[in-house]
């Protein structure tokens, strides 16, 4: 959850120049980026997996979920992969939703990579006395992600009713769950990624959660919530050796290749081991602290 505004926005800034994308991630993005929201937002859903899980998102504490660590650390790649490969059968959703669905996956994942050097970086040095490092991530990567959706809207957004559509990950704001569609679409890639898939119940319950967490953020409560920056912006967001935004660019721009190369894996609907290990050399498979290793080495 801390990451969520991050890569909801980055999705965001995606889409306001999908000209950049193949052209039938433009028209995806165009038509439906509420679906974008929730490829985005993925990794992050499950820590509003019930009531204990979501006083702990709220409060920025805890350790990532089951499902968020297997979306994000197990073989993030391979998710990509098989939806895509759902995706240009026509499977379970459609087309443009699919892609829609895609582009905020990868945006998430090229993201979280691009970041990841500078997270940990910052961890280190702003780890407090008898503080748990996850602990310490979690308030930076909150804190970085209030910064850069003021930074790309002008004005700070929590405590008001506009932060809900942020958080609108599908067509209508509802507190109902995932479609059966999507549903599928993420049960059947998890399923060949991870050996284990979420029930629709689970899912249905972090669409909930995620709703929920919406409707207080958009209330005079989200202000509390938004007090708690608790470092400058220039020591977090933008100052002498860091800056998020730029990572961020950074990790669009990788989006930019890794959609490109699925592109064409879909038009010709081609997912042979051949395909894939040509994509995996433009975006290895790994955590992203696997993959900040891998690059170091």
């Amino acid at each position: 959850m801390p990451a969520l505004f991050t890569y909801v926005t980055a999705v965001e800034r995606l889409a306001a120049h999908a000209n950049t994308l193949p052209a039938e991630f433009t028209r995806a993005l165009g038509e439906d980026l509420e679906y974008a929201r929730f490829g985005a937002a993925l990794s992050e859903l499950p820590w509003f997996g019930g009531v204990s899980l979501g006083f702990d998102a709220w409060l920025g504490r805890g350790t990532p979920p089951h499902f968020a660590r297997l979306f994000s650390t197990k073989a993030p790649v391979a998710f990509g992969v098989k939806a895509a490969e759902l995706v240009s059968n026509g499977a379970l959703v459609g087309v443009e939703a699919g892609l829609a669905f895609l582009a905020g996956y990868v945006t998430q994942l090229a993201v979280s990579r691009a970041l990841e050097p500078l997270v940990q970086s910052l961890v280190v040095t702003h780890r407090r006395r008898g503080e748990e490092p996850i602990a310490t991530r979690n308030r930076i990567e909150w804190t970085q992600s209030l910064f850069l959706m003021q930074d790309l809207h002008g004005s700070p957004l929590v405590g008001t009713p506009a932060v809900r559509a942020k958080l609108q990950l599908r067509k209508v704001s509802t507190i109902k769950g995932i479609g059966r569609g999507f549903y599928e679409l993420v049960r059947v890639s998890s399923q060949e990624s991870f050996g284990e898939a979420p029930s629709k119940l689970e899912v249905d319950t972090w669409m909930r959660g995620v709703y929920v967490f919406s409707m207080a953020l958009g209330s005079p409560l989200g202000k509390l919530k938004a007090s708690g920056k608790y470092l400058s912006q220039r020591e977090l967001y933008r100052g002498e050796g860091v800056d998020v935004f730029a990572a961020v660019d950074q990790g669009l721009d990788h989006a930019r290749e890794v959609l490109t190369a699925l592109g064409s894996m879909i038009r010709r609907n081609s997912f042979t081991a051949r395909a894939r290990a040509k994509l995996l050399e433009m975006c290895p498979e790994g955590s992203p602290a696997e993959v900040m290793r891998s690059q170091a080495a």
